[in-house]
Order: structure tokens, then sequence, then C-alpha cells
């Protein structure tokens, strides 16, 4: 937890914005919805180079949302990746949710939104992108070790036939089981929030934690489409935003903890255990688009753990080219659980029954 502490510290510092930081103050005199009542109050700002950067920038904006359509999203990943029959069909209609999305964001105004102006993408993905993965990768480590080095100390203190033979016996994982998941998760909110305190003292959300994170100065940056407004399928400010890429991670991270009591039931050496369990998530991750090509299967596969883990930056949004279903991440997380714990109940059983030897 230390290591990850000073590499999360290092993270905060790697990326600094002075007009960031300018406009997190001043968001407070001018506010944080554009249109002309903002124009006005900028003007009011002291003069100086950040005051005069942050005019040219808003002034008289236009919603990113009026007119925008998502119909060539679709259309450009079925041609670029060739795709046909019920997978094409399924992104084009993922498409035309998005577009009731969109036209929702241009009738409410979302785009006009001031985040942290020209510096949005920057800030935007120095949080969400670079902290919140690193965070979120850090839970599972701690998770994962913990719950094998818990569940392999039998094997490892050489008591094993002295602790199975008594009453309580196998039935002691279950509670290892439980007491594991509270620590990794109790790891990973103390780490987030030592993290996060630290990350906006440096760099100051100031009243911009209220602006739409589909702000027209967001944006998806996508090698086949290019740029794109960073839509959600609902309305989160920053800060809501924030809190549940939080709660989604916490989830995930219950997932990991799951595969990592499934494996050490199975392997009872730790440290091979740990090792087998990152080359399989490697694998999946890996291995899908070599295996099945863009076919349903790999589709789905992508809502493996891992996967979701990877793609932390487009939660919420509509995942690209690698996503078929809207709330890509929730289904995932779901499903993940579900096929986890009964996975995880039946090397349970077949624990009680194993030999030994």
């Amino acid at each position: 937890m230390l290591a990850c502490l000073v590499l999360n510290s290092l993270l905060v510092f790697s990326n600094r914005s002075q007009f960031a930081d300018y406009i997190a103050d001043v968001s407070h005199t001018t506010g944080i919805r554009m249109g002309a009542d903002f124009d006005e109050r900028v003007r009011n700002l002291p003069l100086d180079e950040y005051a005069a950067w942050l005019r040219l920038q808003t002034e008289d904006k236009t919603d990113v949302f009026d007119g925008y359509t998502t119909g060539y999203i679709a259309e450009s990943y079925i041609s670029t990746h060739d795709l046909t029959g019920i997978i094409a069909d399924l992104m084009r209609d993922k498409y035309e949710r998005l577009q009731a999305v969109v036209d929702e964001n241009a009738e409410s105004g979302a785009g006009m939104s001031l985040y942290y102006a020209d510096a949005t993408y920057d800030r935007h993905t120095h949080l969400f992108r670079m902290m919140m993965v690193a965070l979120l990768f850090e839970g599972i480590i701690l998770t994962a070790l913990v719950m094998l080095l818990s569940l392999g100390y039998e094997n490892s203190a050489k008591t094993e036939f002295v602790v199975y033979s008594t009453k309580k016996g196998r039935k002691i994982n279950s509670a290892k089981l439980i007491s594991c998941i509270i620590i990794g998760l109790a790891a990973y909110a103390l780490i987030t929030v030592v993290t996060l305190t630290l990350f906006f003292t440096i760099n100051p959300l100031g009243g911009t934690g209220g602006s739409n994170v589909s702000s027209g100065f967001n944006y998806i940056w996508d090698l086949i489409t290019g740029g794109r407004p960073f839509v959600t399928w609902h309305s989160f400010t920053v800060i809501t935003y924030l809190l549940a890429i939080i709660g989604v991670s916490a989830g995930l991270i219950l997932c990991f903890a799951i595969l990592a009591y499934i494996t050490g039931l199975w392997i009872r050496n730790s440290y091979i255990g740990f090792l087998v369990l990152a080359v399989m998530n490697f694998a999946v991750f890996a291995l899908p688009f070599v295996v099945f090509g863009l076919t349903l299967p790999t589709f789905f596969l992508i809502h493996s753990p891992i996967w979701l883990a990877m793609q932390q930056g487009v939660w919420f949004t509509d995942g690209g080219s690698n996503a078929l279903f809207p709330h890509f991440e929730t289904i995932g997380i779901i499903a993940s659980f579900v096929v986890a714990a009964a996975f995880a109940l039946w090397s349970s059983k077949k624990f009680k029954r194993r030999n030994l030897l």
C-alpha cells in the first residue's frame, strides 16, 4: 500500500496545468454554464493572460450537440472491421440509442458546461485515465495478494493436515473469503481517499466539479473516427462521474477477489497461484481476437473483468468498437460476478472432498 501511495504521488505531479487551476478558481465567479451571462462575467474578470485565453475559448460558444449525429460512428466501425450480420445490427442499434442521448444533451445544454475549458481533455485524462486506472489495478493486485496469501497460509506453514482435520476444517475458507474481500475493499478505499485528497489539493476542482462530464470541451479520441464528443448514457457531473467510477471499480475488485479465491482453492502455493492468475488474465485479454476474430465470442469475452479494467477510461460511454451493448461495464460486472460466484461455489465443494496428498 505504501508503494502504491508513493507511485500515485508521482502520478499526481506528472501533469500540471496552471490554466486549469485558474479556471477552477474563477469558476466560482463565472459559473460553469456558458452563455451570454457567462460571457459577461468573464469580461469582468481582472484582465490577464488567462482571462483573455478563457474569453477567447468560451465567448459565443455553440453547443457541440446541436445537430450532432452518431450514425457515422457505427458505419465507420462496421466498414473498418468488416462487421456483418447480428454484430453489425447490434452496433447500429447501439448508436441509434446513443443518438437519443445526444438529443437529450442538446436539449439540456450539457455541452455548454465549462469543465476546464481548453484544459479539459488533459485534466480529465489525468484523473480518469491515469489516476483512477492506477487505483483500480492497485486495488485488484492488493486484493488478489491478500486472498492468495490467506488461502495458501496453511500450505506455506505446513499446517494443512492439522487445520483441515479439525471440526471447522476446510470451512475456514469461507471466513477467509469474506475477510479478504473486506480487507481488499478497505485497502482500495484507503489508497483512493489519500490519493484523491492529494490530487485535488494539487489540482483543484473548484466550481468545475458541477460541470457536466459531457462538456463540449471534453472528447474521446478514437483511431477510427478521430475526436468526438464525450457522451455518457446518463447525465453525470464531474463529481458524480468520479463516484460512479469508484463504485464500479469496487465491484470489479470484488470480481477479482472471487477469481483469486478460486485460484487459491486449486493452487495451494500462493506465489504460483498469483502467477497463474496473472497469466490467465493476460490470456483472456490477449487471445480472443487471435482465436475467435471479430465474432460474438470475442465481444462476450470483452465483458470479462480484465477487459473491463483495461477499458475504464470509457466506462459509462458507448465503449467504442469493443462494445456491442450500452452499459457494457455494468453488464460485464454483473455477469462476471454471477459466473465467478457459481464457479467459486463449485470449487469450494470440490475442495471439501479433495485429497490433500
